[in-house]
């Protein structure tokens, strides 16, 4: 992807841009619309492009599209004068790129992202990975917004990349970086001082957002690779001990649970709860969706005494103190539920009466989170033999969902 001279999307857009400006009155730093980058020496050089460069994203920023469009276009004018090969040229096609994305003028976007993508690509030096987040974050636009069958060849050259250099990175690495016990990757990587921050983390930040998009659309083997190009990035960077790694592995168990590969589901969804256990033993909150997850699959394999263990143990978690996000009532009606799967009605029933009760309490009596409580307790109360229970139950969900009874549930 090696850019070839000046490109024609270039021109074409500066000449727009220009021919737009020309007809619109100028932001300057008499302008009605203020902003700190007003305060800046625009007669340095570069400054006049840095104010207009800042007004822009603050205008971006408080929902000004209209104002935020004619002061990026003032400074991809501005920018022009730097040269193609200038980073402020490539941020001023992004900016301008980003705001057409953002009113879904996506065909005006396209162009635009691209070129600042090209610019990057032979701005940086490809040794050390900096234009991967740049190709992350336009895979995702073809994917979204652009054309779909773009993404595909740059997420190929993506993972070519990263596999290829994961193995010198080791070599060099003189270690993993040190992180607070636990601590996300995300969050982590989205505050750290960029002198502090190993640059190979965004590759793995990458690749899951990507695997995300590809997941959802039911690309399952690029979604898997990576998945598993972040794992290793992770392992490699952070160490084995690391929170994250669970995070991968509890993606990779739902790729293969939606594939139907139960068997290797479960194993990923092992591992994602062991690994949240091991680094962050006195956290149930964090613990309680792994223990879902494997629970749910250990379901669909009809593994359902060690489901019961599972949940029986998570109810466990809030005899002394509870959650406050409503885990108790989830767990007592995904046990209950589980009974009702097994027939065994007799101990399903007060373990969603229970879970109502919670849920109650949680939500409140009249809110409409509630109606899956309901008409579970109601379906069992059928087949005990509780009519009465039953219609009641029953009439109250309609009530609260807004339906009229009819009589059958």
């Amino acid at each position: 992807m090696k850019s070839e001279g000046k490109s024609k999307y270039t021109l074409v857009i500066l000449t727009t841009a220009m021919a737009v400006v020309s007809l619109q009155p100028a932001i300057g730093a008499d302008s009605p619309v203020k902003s700190p980058a007003a305060k800046l020496d625009s007669s340095a050089p570069g400054g006049e492009w840095e104010r207009l460069h800042r007004a822009g994203n603050e205008a971006l920023d408080t929902g000004r599209y209209g104002d935020a469009e004619r002061l990026f276009k003032q400074s991809l004018i501005k920018s022009a004068a730097f040269g193609e090969k200038d980073i402020r040229f490539a941020k001023s096609l992004g900016d301008l790129g980003r705001l057409y994305s953002i009113r879904a003028r996506f065909s005006e976007a396209e162009p635009l992202l691209e070129e600042e993508f090209h610019i990057k690509k032979a701005l940086v030096d490809d040794g050390n990975g900096q234009i991967i987040p740049s190709m992350g974050s336009l895979i995702r636009f073809h994917l979204e917004h652009g054309t779909a069958t773009k993404a595909d060849p740059l997420t190929e050259q993506l993972l070519s990349y990263i596999e290829g250099r994961l193995s010198e990175y080791r070599k060099a690495a003189q270690g993993p970086i040190t992180l607070k016990k636990g601590q996300p990757l995300t969050a982590w990587a989205g505050v750290a001082s960029p002198t502090m921050r190993d640059p190979v983390i965004d590759w793995a930040i990458t690749c899951d957002g990507i695997g995300n998009e590809y997941r959802s659309r039911g690309n399952f083997e690029l979604a898997d690779r990576l998945y598993k190009a972040a794992l290793d990035v992770k392992e490699t960077v952070l160490g084995k001990e690391h929170l994250s790694l669970a995070n991968s592995f509890d993606s990779l168990g739902t790729i293969c649970l939606e594939k139907d590969q139960t068997g290797e589901a479960e194993n990923y969804f092992r591992y994602a709860l062991e690994h949240t256990e091991r680094v962050l033993p006195d956290e149930p909150h964090q613990v309680f969706p792994r223990i879902d997850k494997l629970a749910k699959c250990l379901i669909k394999e009809k593994k359902f005494d060690e489901a019961e263990h599972l949940y029986s143990r998570a109810l466990d978690f809030w005899k002394k103190e509870p959650s406050h996000n409503g885990s108790e009532a989830r767990t007592a009606y995904a046990l209950g539920s589980l009974y009702v799967e097994e027939k065994k009605y007799d101990a399903a029933a007060p373990m969603l009466k229970s879970a109502l009760s919670l849920a109650e309490e949680y939500y409140g009596s009249n809110s409409i989170s509630l109606v899956p409580y309901l008409k579970r307790y109601a379906d069992t109360m059928y087949y005990l033999g509780q009519e009465t229970e039953r219609t009641q139950l029953k009439d109250r969900a309609n009530t609260i969902a807004g339906v009229t009874s009819t009589g059958t549930l």
